[in-house]
């Protein structure tokens, strides 16, 4: 009785909580920045802490470093940055103008192609069929980009609350913890915080180094595509860094991106070598050396549980759940390994298996 009274309880609080965080969430978004940017640095602070640093003084070393990171990444970044836009904001008609020469040039010798499949062979032909669309799409593309700047402005106080926040989250983050563990019944508490302490190693070890990954990975195409010669290298750059958190998806923007600036700025020749050189950046020098050096071979998922997570994460929570679904579903996994051990044993790769049988048995012979 006291158990079923115990989860009647626990339903009742969480949905209470659950109400209460939807009503507030608006005001949500600065405090789990902060909470992430802590739970992100934790693992420094661990390490100081081992080392004899005092709590308080680890803190402090630790969130003056990060903030004077952000800073001058701030302010080396910004101005560059600022001025590559204004400069596409003045190149676009001239790119506009030679696609369409270039898409006129390709209408008309493909002609008997476009019309068996019945589409359009003239530029006029396309804006006829397609241009309100088009039109509409722009403008709605061009209300959402004012709409996010209106509201990252109005949210300027974000820059000062969040480090705040992050300080105090800093300082108690392993207080927190181990409060929360005091809301699980004695009998079970050792085991759920155990599988609780792995899946959170899964997804936070995965996190950090996805982040190092991304920031590496924009720094050296910023590097690779400037001294190219490609025009809009650090936006690129940029913009390459953030997509690469996306799998598969992100490295087919990237790629089709840096094709695009470079077909506009330099001609078909130069973007398809360009094209050739972010492919190979991506999946031979990163994804096959670089990022299996950070992450670790994998997080332990199927190609086909990944694929299926990715998609899932991005009908439901857009670019941030496909950023997310991987780690989410290994932790997932974890824990279903835990409450049946025989699916890990048998989910183990043929080769590590037989490693495994062939240990046991030489320890059996030698005892």
């Amino acid at each position: 009785m006291q158990t079923r009274t115990y989860f009647l309880f626990l339903i009742i609080a969480i949905a209470i909580i659950a109400i209460f965080l939807y009503l507030v969430r608006g005001i949500l978004p600065p405090f789990a920045i902060a909470f992430a940017i802590a739970w992100l640095l934790d693992p420094l602070l661990d390490r100081l802490q081992k080392r004899g640093c005092p709590r308080i003084l680890a803190v402090s070393v630790v969130y003056i470093v990060f903030l004077a990171a952000f800073i001058l990444g701030l302010v080396f970044l910004a101005p560059p940055v600022v001025d590559q836009a204004k400069q596409l904001g003045q190149d676009l008609p001239g790119y506009a103008e030679r696609f369409g020469a270039f898409a006129s040039d390709f209408m008309e010798k493909h002609r008997a192609t476009l019309t068996k499949f019945e589409l359009p062979t003239t530029i006029q032909e396309a804006f006829t069929k397609y241009g309100e669309r088009a039109k509409q799409e722009v403008i709605a593309g061009i209300g959402y980009a004012s709409n996010w700047i209106v509201s990252s402005l109005s949210k300027a106080l974000w820059l000062i609350l969040i480090p705040l926040v992050a300080f105090y989250f800093l300082n108690d983050i392993d207080r927190m913890r181990k409060r929360a563990a005091l809301f699980i019944p004695q009998q079970w508490r050792a085991r759920t915080t155990e599988v609780l302490s792995k899946v959170g190693v899964v997804f936070s070890s995965y996190v950090r180094g996805l982040v190092v990954v991304c920031l590496l990975f924009g720094v050296v195409t910023t590097i690779v595509l400037t001294v190219s010669g490609l025009k809009y290298g650090i936006i690129l750059g940029l913009l390459s860094g953030i997509l690469y958190a996306v799998p598969y998806l992100g490295a087919i923007i990237i790629t089709l991106l840096v094709f695009l600036v470079a077909l506009a700025t330099q001609g078909l020749g130069h973007a398809i070598v360009m094209a050739a050189l972010m492919v190979v950046l991506n999946q031979l020098v990163f994804d096959m050396l670089v990022t299996p050096k950070i992450l670790g071979k994998s997080v332990g998922l199927h190609p086909v549980l990944s694929l299926f997570a990715l998609m899932a994460g991005g009908s439901l929570f857009g670019l941030v759940g496909m950023v997310l679904a991987v780690p989410v579903a290994a932790s997932i996994q974890e824990v279903v390994f835990e409450l049946y051990p025989d699916l890990r044993a048998a989910s183990e790769p043929r080769k590590r298996r037989r490693r495994l049988s062939l240990g046991r048995d030489r320890k059996a012979k030698r005892k």
